[in-house]
């Protein structure tokens, strides 16, 4: 409560002391849900479920990119 006379706000939390523990009491009784983490995903079964298009696309990808650089006459480093 925002009063601008000190006194006048101690005097209405006096008042209104019982109703707040009333209220906190209550709060407090009320049954929380509990809190579950978010279980892991099974690494075994992620293995099981993973497919070979992720490796076919990125070596159509790599492929693709070693192509164009050929097809562009980028000259590879040679060692000496």
């Amino acid at each position: 409560m925002p009063y601008k006379n000190p006194e006048d706000k101690r005097r209405w939390e006096r008042e209104h002391r019982e109703q707040r523990n009333a209220q906190r009491r209550k709060r407090l009784a009320a049954p929380m849900k509990p809190i579950l983490p978010k279980p892991a995903p099974d690494p075994i079964a992620a293995k099981e479920m993973e497919s070979g298009w992720k490796t076919i696309l990125g070596l159509a990808v790599g492929l693709g990119v070693v192509l164009l650089g050929a097809s562009a006459g980028i000259a590879t480093p040679v060692r000496k």
